[in-house]
């Protein structure tokens, strides 16, 4: 059993925008809800983020920024970016809040526990000098420079449906960090970056690795990327931390990607990620929330993960599970495939 924290604060709850927009705050409460009907909080300890800290903010956004978001949260209209991130009444505190959680989380293991959740963190859209994608504030950046301070080298594991493109761009030269992502990829989809040849840059170089997949992307051709590409990335730069940004738009099921992961395929994942940390580096691993519009979906994958992380009997969340692992048609196979050969050779994985 390992000493797993689950980080939680109510006020994660109001990080909700209003009126149709599809994120919505209630995959979080849904799977907090699954986890207690299911006894989870018998085992993993709930543990409230530290008090906000403003100052954090600026590890990564500019000072602008963040008075931006300020003066546009006491207003309460507006957007914060282009188009599809408004403001509303709150949404600086709810936005800290959630930083707040995954920098906790980084403390936490460094304080001794084995691995956190923060469901509310893995905004991972956010940019420097403005909002993107529903983020206000990229908490996964903050986290990984916290997590550089404390415990040594980052990988950052991102399997949202979305690339994480302000996660890439805020640590594009850093060389103490590797960033993985595997995202649907095609002309026109959001936001439109994370080809295979942006890899870094500087110090950096090489330390960034998009892995691109075709919509319908299945289980099979997307656990044979994550092991072509991800296992031995991450065997090669030897991370003392794992952070895993665990959107759940990746899910067949959702609205707005057209990949085809299972509940099944998502705990094969993370299966293989906390194999590796506890045979290959620390055992350290932070996991992050993210994407996700079809809210039930979501939360199963959330539940079943963190079930997986904390040493939980696999029968208590059966029930929550996909009847069974995905396929994916020859062609996208053949595609994913080339993209992984490619890949391969680009970053050296033999």
């Amino acid at each position: 059993m390992h000493r797993t924290a689950f980080v939680w604060d109510d006020l994660y709850l109001n990080y909700s925008f209003p009126g149709d927009h599809p994120f919505k705050s209630l995959r979080e409460s849904m799977a907090r809800k699954y986890m207690e009907e299911r006894g989870f909080f018998h085992v993993v300890e709930v543990v409230r983020p530290d008090p906000p800290e403003e100052d954090i903010l600026t590890e990564v956004h500019s000072p602008e920024y963040v008075d931006f978001v300020r003066a546009m949260s006491e207003l309460g209209e507006g957007l914060l970016d282009y188009g599809d991130t408004p403001a509303f009444k709150g949404v600086y505190e709810s936005a800290l809040m959630r930083v707040m959680g995954s920098v906790t989380g980084i403390r936490l293991l460094a304080r001794g526990y084995d691995h956190s959740v923060n469901l509310g963190g893995g905004l991972h859209h956010a940019q420097r000098s403005a909002a993107s994608g529903f983020c206000v504030f990229n908490d996964v950046a903050i986290a990984v420079k916290q997590a550089e301070k404390l415990l040594g080298r980052v990988a950052v594991v991102d399997i949202d449906g979305h690339h994480g493109d302000g996660t890439q761009a805020l640590l594009y030269e850093d060389p103490k960090s590797l960033k993985v992502s595997l995202h649907m990829y095609h002309r026109g989809f959001f936001p439109g970056t994370g080809n295979i040849d942006e890899i870094g840059e500087g110090e950096g170089r090489g330390l960034t690795v998009n892995v691109p997949l075709p919509p319908g992307t299945g289980d099979d051709a997307y656990l044979y990327a994550f092991d072509n590409v991800v296992i031995p990335a991450l065997e090669k730069f030897k991370p003392d931390i794992i952070v895993i940004q665990e959107g759940g738009d990746s899910h067949m099921s959702d609205p707005l990607v057209g990949l085809k992961l299972s509940t099944r395929g998502y705990l094969e994942v993370i299966k293989r990620i906390h194999s590796f940390s506890h045979n290959k580096s620390t055992g350290k691993i932070l996991m992050l929330g993210g994407g996700g519009y079809d809210y039930d979906a979501t939360a199963r994958v959330w539940t079943i993960s963190t079930a997986e992380l904390s040493g939980i009997d696999p029968m208590e969340v059966e029930s929550l599970h996909d009847c069974c692992l995905t396929s994916s048609s020859a062609f996208v196979m053949e595609r994913v495939r080339e993209v992984v050969k490619k890949l391969r050779d680009i970053h050296g994985l033999g």
